[in-house]
């Protein structure tokens, strides 16, 4: 194989798989039309199993970056893209709208699947929240922003359903636009800070109701109050903190 992959240092979730491979349609290294390497040989090259490759591979299908033919072998496609701009306001309203939905039911799966090292992360990600929680430094609003999406990102990856993983992935780039909005008021960076706390001691109790209410709560009520001030005519401030 002529492709060079860094093997995963243990094995690899096939969400990871699949971001290697894409990057690598992306680039170019394989052109449309073109067969990728068999199971067999994209498993040697990640020094991940089988079944962790055609995960990999489904989630490559269901964007269109490849298809398989019987018996012959798989082949980049056309890939299908979310179409949607973060700079463009109703699209970043979109997307919340699809939180609301999406992201209770991540939170009532995290819940019973999530691993005591993975809710120490999250208190991580909380505790540097409440130290720049009161700053008004444009770095401190860029950081509390990153926290919150990689707060929100944790959650999805500990469904263990790579579909999840993957929708987040999908909406990163708007998310982070949502976040910085929303960071940009102090009123708002409290808020968030609360109900991630909230969030954590559900998983700490393994209670997934509890843990759905409250992000549907949080993500409603963030919803509500991007639509609200940009009802208002504010100004988003996304180019002032990143």
């Amino acid at each position: 194989m002529n492709a060079v992959f860094v093997p995963f240092e243990r094995k690899s979730r096939s969400v990871a798989v699949y971001e290697a491979l894409r990057e690598k349609i992306r680039a170019g290294f394989w052109k449309p039309g073109e067969q990728i390497y068999t199971e067999a040989d994209l498993g040697e090259a990640f020094n991940v199993g089988r079944s962790t490759v055609r995960e990999a591979l489904n989630l490559l299908k269901a964007g269109n970056w490849v298809y398989t033919i019987p018996g012959t072998g798989t082949f980049v496609g056309t890939p299908d893209f979310v179409c949607l701009d973060p700079e463009n306001i109703q699209d970043v309203l979109q997307v919340m709208e699809f939180r609301v939905g999406y992201e209770p039911y991540c939170a009532s799966l995290a819940a019973q699947r999530i691993k005591p090292k993975e809710i120490e992360v999250l208190l991580s990600y909380v505790r540097r929240q409440e130290i720049n929680v009161a700053s008004e430094e444009k770095e401190n609003l860029a950081e509390f922003a990153e926290m919150d999406m990689s707060f929100h990102c944790l959650i999805a990856q500990a469904t263990r359903n790579t579909l999840f993983a993957h929708s987040f992935e999908l909406i990163r780039e708007h998310f982070l636009k949502q976040q910085v909005i929303s960071a940009s008021y102090p009123e708002r960076r409290g808020k968030a800070l609360r109900y991630h706390q909230q969030v954590i001691q559900a998983f700490k109790e393994r209670d997934r109701g509890q843990a759905e209410r409250v992000m549907r709560e949080h993500v409603r009520e963030t919803r509500n109050s991007i639509s609200a001030l940009l009802k208002k005519g504010k100004e988003c401030p996304m180019k002032e903190v990143v």
